[in-house]
């Protein structure tokens, strides 16, 4: 080949001719030889990709510029097979991931049209905005879906957990004098209610709403669950953790915190080949101006909660997609890649940030950053509290709900809290009830697919007795606020004892 010269999709183009392609400043043209070293590329591909000048890429194996790596023996095969119009390749490029699209071509001795000499011509051009555009506009897609999909089995999901939580309070206050039997019924509701929290989260993840904030001692959090993340990491990793004393607490949501530990000590454990360790630690962390400043935050006092391991490591080119939505590095091992994105979410709910570091082979440390709270925290366990303790009533109240479980645990909660209950499945019938019948209160079982019936339910109720209290039990309470009545009062489910009880009382007082 002569020098400045090359033969390929456009013809042969002179490197020396200002009008060439080869001088386009939008156009990246590269000739790779037979075993796929670079044998010549133009100014605009050593700029994009950060090299200090085009002959500087002279030699380079094409393969060792690709992000993430593909072999030559892929590059021929795409050739070979006619698979060379409108290829994609990915380059690491400045500290960032350069896409480029455009056409590659088996180039000809110059003797004979048939007679291939194995080099490859390419002609592409920076679609880098363009792809994350399209990546972006897909990852709307996917979290709209998984919104709809989350929407569509919380209602079912949420009773059945609902009526779970609810008969394990009514067998726990039988068996409260066999301390083992209901220690073991506290664990189950926990881990009921575990469950219920998880869809809770991913419903708000879904639709980016904000979370019930309290404030939460992240030592205690860590201390409570080192005996389930015993259980889920498994014996081939070591875990341990490390509580400062005095690292303070925080306002967030004590379930997603959890949540978040559990993804991010399980993602820990499934970058450890063979045997490793897991380190959780909680630290004060006081940042200056321009420390926070790297994190998109403001100086102050944080806690800082990290997950550590010493497993493979994050590749360098991919540290900056972690935290994407549908993003892995798990490759053939799978990983849904919502987890670090749900744990950047949490964090910005806190007012606080995520960030990681990594090194290939030597493990990687996942941080929290998390604003430190002056309020004190107050425990409470009311899976503790007798049944008499709790706030009860006589008042006449209506159970309305089409899930048979539900409808039954509910009527039997109210029962045992002294209520007069009344149960009904069909609006029409409920509706007859509140109009024909001392009725005090209605308690609606609330579903996205029955939402008309419910209106007209609660409509006709209202307008038969306008002095009737409403309670909607619901799965989202910030999604169901805005299509109810002022006054009507709204409680998440599954629901506490000790929180059905408070509700009832405060909407009768």
């Amino acid at each position: 080949m002569r020098q400045g010269r090359t033969i390929g999709l456009y013809g042969e183009l002179d490197a020396s001719n200002d009008t060439s392609l080869s001088e386009s400043s939008v156009v990246a043209v590269f000739v790779v030889s037979p075993d796929g070293r670079i044998e010549y590329a133009n100014a605009t591909l050593a700029s994009w990709l950060g090299a200090a000048s085009a002959t500087a890429l002279v030699g380079r194996p094409l393969v060792d510029l690709t992000s993430p790596r593909k072999s030559w023996r892929e590059w021929r095969h795409s050739a070979v097979s006619g698979r060379e119009r409108g290829v994609t390749v990915s380059f690491a490029a400045k500290g960032r991931t350069l896409t480029l699209r455009g056409d590659l071509l088996r180039t000809s001795s110059g003797l004979s049209d048939s007679r291939e000499d194995g080099r490859l011509h390419g002609v592409f051009v920076d679609v880098t905005e363009e792809s994350r555009l399209r990546a972006a506009v897909q990852r709307g897609a996917r979290m709209e879906a998984l919104g709809g999909l989350t929407s569509g089995i919380a209602h079912d999901f949420n009773n059945l957990l609902t009526v779970l939580v609810g008969n394990l309070y009514l067998v726990a206050e039988e068996l409260r004098d066999r301390p083992k039997t209901f220690a073991k019924l506290k664990s189950a509701r926990d881990a009921a209610k575990r469950g219920a929290d998880l869809i809770r989260q991913l419903l708000a993840f879904a639709r980016r709403e904000a979370v019930e904030a309290e404030v939460v001692d992240p030592g205690t959090v860590i201390e409570a669950l080192i005996p389930l993340l015993r259980r889920a990491l498994g014996t081939r990793v070591c875990l341990s953790a490390k509580v400062q004393p005095d690292a303070g607490k925080v306002r967030c949501n004590a379930a997603q915190l959890e949540s978040v530990l559990v993804n991010l000590s399980v993602n820990a454990r499934d970058a450890i080949e063979g045997e490793g360790n897991v380190l959780v630690s909680v630290e004060n962390a006081s940042l200056t101006l321009a420390a926070a400043a790297r994190h998109g935050l403001h100086g102050g006092d944080f806690v800082r909660i990290s997950v550590i391991d010493d497993g493979v490591g994050i590749p360098a080119d991919a540290l900056e997609s972690v935290f994407e939505p549908f993003f892995t590095t798990k490759g053939e091992r799978g990983g849904t890649g919502l987890g670090l994105s749900m744990v950047r979410w949490f964090t910005e709910q806190t007012g606080g940030a995520a960030y990681v570091e990594s090194e290939q082979g030597k493990g990687t440390r996942v941080s929290l950053l998390l604003p430190k709270s002056a309020d004190t925290t107050v425990q409470t366990s009311d899976m503790s509290m007798p049944l008499s303790t709790l706030p009860s009533g006589s008042e006449s109240v209506l159970v309305f709900s089409r899930d048979e479980g539900l409808r039954s645990t509910l009527g039997q909660i109210l029962e045992v809290l002294g209520y007069d209950v009344k149960m009904s499945a069909d609006p029409t019938e409920a509706i007859h009830t509140v109009q024909t019948t001392e009725t005090d209160l209605l308690l609606i079982d609330a579903a996205a697919a029955e939402a008309p019936a419910q209106r007209r339910l609660l409509r006709e109720a209202l307008a038969a007795r306008p002095q009737l209290k409403v309670i909607v039990a619901t799965d989202s309470v910030d999604a169901v606020r805005a299509r109810v009545p002022a006054g009507v009062e709204l409680i998440g489910k599954p629901f506490s004892l000790a929180e059905l009880a408070g509700t009832l009382r405060k909407v009768l007082k």
